[in-house]
């Protein structure tokens, strides 16, 4: 009996030995073949953004976010906050944050952070963008942060 447990315990850590190295394996970047890393300056597609901001005081703002092959602007608020290929390295860099929606039962602190709000619409590489941002609670404030950048005027 003593003799099958310690067996089972060495197969289960040989096991976990073998799921490491194999999860090193895989093509090598350099190796011939291998695709090239795509450039986050130069848009593979088209990001067409619409950002409306709210302070939560009356102030609102808008601006919007273009970036294609042969276009790459900003306008409104955006404008001159930073280079435009930045933004749009930016808006590419957050696709999957602007084209989810947070999930619904996901549990977060109670702490508010002002009543700011943005609301961004288009689309990322043919994705539809509807997402809306608030500081409301923890989870809230680390999306609004992550995508300042784009939000705030």
């Amino acid at each position: 009996m003593r003799h099958a447990r310690g067996g089972g315990l060495w197969a289960g850590l040989l096991v976990l030995l073998a799921l490491a190295a194999l999860a090193g394996c895989g093509e090598d970047e350099d190796e011939p073949g291998a695709a090239a890393p795509q450039s986050t300056s130069t848009p593979a597609g088209g990001v067409e953004l619409s950002i409306r901001y709210d302070d939560g005081d009356g102030r609102r703002e808008t601006a919007i976010l273009t970036c294609r092959a042969n276009v790459q602007r900003a306008g409104g608020f955006l404008n001159g906050k930073a280079p435009v290929s930045e933004l749009c390295a930016q808006a590419r860099s957050l696709s999957e944050l602007l084209t989810t929606q947070p999930a619904k039962g996901r549990m977060c602190t109670q702490i508010y952070g002002g009543p700011q709000t943005a609301r961004v619409t288009g689309t990322i590489d043919g994705e539809k963008v509807d997402r809306r941002f608030t500081r409301t609670n923890g989870c809230e404030l680390a999306d609004f942060e992550r995508a300042a950048a784009l939000l705030q005027p």
